[in-house]
């Protein structure tokens, strides 16, 4: 383990040195405020060399912002500096090392505590000294007052565009001609894919290796969902909380982009592995207090049950088999379709369910565009009488957990099929318990989601309760 030194001023003549190189944004920059890695590194030489000082290594940080210090580049010096491979770090200026002057001094009284100091090519600066510690200290200080100020430059310009309809930047499907979006002709109509399959009950994973094979590099799915939440795909522009129209081509319709975002809202949270279809009822089985139950082995399980997790709030419902259940559940579904067809009570009830459930989805519907619009008025207020940051951040924050919760509610309702005529309904029930033994998971699962809301499991009453006497299938017509 090296031996830990006290903070001293570091040797005056050191030995061995790192030249460090970092630019914010490379591609397509320049000018002649823009320093590029090789006129840096030039620079750096011509300091390093006629001192005599032997060049270790040459670390880069491309494409990284100098306002916190999560960056590789940092993370090996320092990593050079606790193995006592090094003497100095090099840089074209202090702004290249960062932009924030708390954690540039905290890194720099480290580097101080192993014996490192820090030279730079474009500043007399020697942190060896106190007048050259605390002219480092001013340095850096007008170095993180630049960065603001080209921040708030910067989120003007945004704002700017955004009133003209124009987006900043170039998403995921479209390229820019005369600082104008326009679909990609390779990549556009693959996101157009992505958001009618993910509508369509396609799996996550499915949907991610897709886009994949057309970009020709690897993707996850956490940022296929991020680029299936950003309203540019609708023919929007987004200026800090507000979403305005835009001037260029959707590669979406409203229809599909309203289901997109409810099934986002409902899988919310929930681990793609558990969503999906490699099982019938996956998605639709769950525990009295609503968890969705999980697959394990040839056994259902509460992902939240005491007995089956660690930390667990839930009473659980205590693994029962998953053939048992699915073969309980068939045999309700049949019943169900026989009801159809001779029970007069069981209709009017089909009928009254499609009633209250148009009922209650108006007023969830009601209540997602209250909260969209009380988040547009927040933001217009707050941009022309600026609220305390405080109130505003907890105001929006409510408005979004009141939409968040609305969302998910409808989406786990689904739509209101409309009124389907008994006969037919159980016709179709009839022809799907015959083709069930031919069909594969993902198809059986999208065909009960066609006529079942969910099926609960209730935990067994007594010592080895049966399956079948825990299964409550709820139907959505």
């Amino acid at each position: 383990m090296p031996r830990k030194r006290h903070l001293a001023p570091a040797p005056d003549s050191p030995g061995r040195v790192v030249a460090y190189v970092r630019v914010s944004a490379l591609a397509g920059r320049g000018g002649d405020d823009f320093h590029s890695p090789d006129v840096q590194l030039a620079a750096i030489r011509r300091t390093t060399a006629p001192a005599g000082l032997h060049e270790v290594e040459v670390i880069e940080d491309i494409d990284r912002t100098g306002r916190h210090f999560s960056r590789e580049g940092i993370d090996k010096i320092r990593r050079l500096a606790l193995a006592g491979q090094i003497d100095a770090v090099a840089v074209y200026d202090v702004s290249r090392l960062g932009r924030n002057v708390r954690e540039s001094l905290v890194f720099l009284a480290w580097l101080a505590d192993q014996g490192v100091t820090i030279l730079s090519a474009s500043e007399q600066v020697d942190t060896s000294t106190p007048a050259g510690r605390l002219m480092l200290t001013n340095m850096l200080a007008i170095a993180e007052y630049r960065s603001d100020e080209i921040g708030r430059s910067w989120a003007g310009a945004i704002s700017r565009r955004a009133e003209r309809g124009q987006h900043h930047g170039k998403p995921l499907g479209y390229v820019k001609r005369d600082k104008q979006l326009v679909p990609d002709p390779v990549v556009g109509p693959a996101m157009t894919e992505v958001f009618r399959r993910y509508a369509a009950g396609d799996p996550i994973g499915e949907i991610t290796s897709y886009l994949a094979a057309v970009r020709g590099r690897a993707m996850v799915t956490a940022n296929v969902k991020k680029f299936m939440r950003n309203p540019v795909y609708l023919g929007k522009v987004v200026a800090g909380d507000e979403v305005l129209p835009g001037t260029h081509e959707p590669l979406v319709d409203e229809v599909t982009w309203r289901r997109v975002q409810d099934r986002l809202a409902a899988d919310a949270g929930t681990p793609p592995r558990h969503l999906a279809p490699t099982w019938s009822l996956v998605g639709l089985v769950e525990c009295p207090s609503g968890h969705k139950l999980q697959r394990q082995g040839d056994r259902l399980v509460c992902g939240m049950g005491r007995g089956d997790v660690k930390g667990g709030v839930c009473e659980g419902v205590g693994r029962p088999l998953l053939e048992r259940v699915e073969a309980e559940v068939l045999r309700q579904v049949a019943v169900y379709a026989s009801r159809l067809r001779t029970d007069h009570a069981a209709r009017a009830a089909r009928l009254a369910r499609v009633a209250a459930g148009r009922t209650d989805r108006a007023v969830l519907e009601r209540q997602v565009a209250d909260a969209r619009a009380g988040m547009v008025r927040l933001a217009k207020t707050n941009a022309l009488d600026p609220l305390p940051s405080e109130v505003y951040q907890q105001a929006m924050s409510e408005l979004r957990e009141a939409e968040r919760t609305a969302a998910s509610e409808l989406a786990r309702m689904g739509p209101v099929q409309p009124p389907m005529d008994p006969v037919e309904a159980a016709n179709a029930v009839d022809a799907l318990l015959g083709l069930w033994p031919e069909m594969l998971p993902a198809e059986r699962g999208q065909a009960l989601r066609s006529l079942v809301d969910r099926v609960v499991i209730r935990p067994a009453s007594r010592w080895r309760e049966p399956e079948s006497d825990r299964v409550d299938v709820l139907f959505r017509w």
